[in-house]
């Protein structure tokens, strides 16, 4: 199966420079290929074959490694067919400074007595000590930048495949906001609130930000008449952005880091996890709730535990799991209300955590999805 590791490089300043520049003349590419196939309409292959053209015109795209060009473009290609499925919107024109990267399909040189690694038009770059792959076949490479300058390169390589747990667990999880996670075994996972404990040093760099000369503000005289706009940023607005960046890619970080080790530890106990397919994208229209949702991260840990776990449910995002009680099946419509929190089943006068009574019916539903998916399969 194939895998990816991520690791941290150390380029020296020419090596960053080439990087850099390798990273625009692939969005200059890609947005050119785009508003080439907007006015014309043609296939994948013509706007592959337009780039020889491109680099007699601009003679600096030859600068950099050309299967990063092409791989733009290819790219681009995937976009329209992803469009025509259904599955995505139409592709946009890349900006500078989003998601700054680059992609060679080929397999590069790893060093990991000196840490190391050897990429085209690069050479030998250093990277920070991390955990290596042992005699692992090397598929393709990315080399991307952070909007804080830090430079990284994702291995995408052949794994063999991971043996299952098979111990026959299960467990049902119900997220929310009070907190992050809870079991159908009683475990429950805090929520860490990550952006809340940094939203007041966010906001005083925020306000540094906007108190620095800025482009684009239009200049207005004492009765409210236009009479033009600033020039362009001084240094320290850019310093003001790059700490604001910074601080929310240390959010982003301790994020993934607790994500990451949450989901690690539900899948080295369960064999079966069942969760709640969630309508995140509607949720967070609520305006009350938009920022606690948010902070959760709720899908980047559904998806963690889809490639984790051996098997993962998911339950109807309109089975009414809190509703329900566990034990007799009593619907009790009351508690639709958030604040309540605990209640008692009027039926059998069983007392129910809100949480933990949602985890086991969402246990409850997901094994009988299993079990049902599991007889259609094997009636083939």
């Amino acid at each position: 199966m194939l895998r990816a590791i991520k690791y941290e490089l150390r380029p020296n300043a020419t090596q960053r420079s080439l990087i850099n520049r390798t990273c625009g003349c692939c969005r200059f590419v890609y947005n050119s290929a785009l508003a080439f196939a907007k006015e014309n309409r043609v296939s994948n292959y013509a706007l592959v074959k337009r780039l020889p053209g491109l680099k007699s015109e601009f003679g600096w795209l030859k600068e950099v490694p050309s299967q990063a060009l092409q791989q733009a473009v290819i790219d681009l290609g995937k976009a329209f067919k992803n469009k025509f499925k259904g599955h995505n919107d139409w592709p946009v024109f890349h900006k500078k400074g989003r998601r700054d990267s680059y992609r060679i399909p080929v397999g590069c040189e790893i060093d990991y007595t000196h840490y190391k690694v050897k990429l085209a038009k690069l050479g030998w770059v250093k990277f920070y000590k991390d955990k290596p792959i042992d005699q692992a076949k090397i598929h393709s490479y990315t080399v991307s930048r952070s909007s804080t300058g830090r430079y990284y390169i994702s291995l995408l390589y052949e794994a063999p495949d991971r043996l299952p747990l098979a111990n026959g667990k299960a467990v049902g999880i119900d997220v929310g906001v009070k907190e992050f996670a809870v079991c159908s075994d009683g475990v429950v996972f805090e929520n860490q609130k990550h952006y809340q404990r940094q939203m007041r040093r966010l906001r005083v760099l925020q306000r540094k930000m906007a108190r620095r000369y800025d482009k684009g503000r239009d200049i207005y005289d004492a009765e409210g008449r236009k009479i033009g706009e600033n020039g362009p940023q001084s240094r320290n607005w850019y310093k003001a952005k790059a700490a604001v960046a910074k601080c929310h890619e240390k959010i982003r970080n301790q994020r993934n880091d607790y994500l990451n080790k949450v989901s690690s530890l539900i899948a080295s106990q369960y064999s079966i996890v069942c969760v709640e397919d969630l309508n995140v994208k509607g949720m967070v229209k609520n305006r009350h709730l938009s920022k606690a949702i948010s902070d959760c991260g709720w899908t980047a840990f559904k998806t963690m535990l889809k490639y984790k776990c051996d098997t993962l449910v998911e339950v109807d995002r309109f089975f009414a799991s809190s509703q329900k009680c566990h034990s007799c099946g009593y619907k009790n419509v009351r508690v639709k209300n958030l604040s309540v929190r605990d209640w008692v089943c009027p039926e059998c006068g069983t007392h129910h955590d809100r949480d933990e009574n949602a985890a086991q019916n969402i246990l409850r539903e997901g094994l009988s999805r299993y079990s049902i998916s599991a007889s259609v399969e094997a009636l083939g």
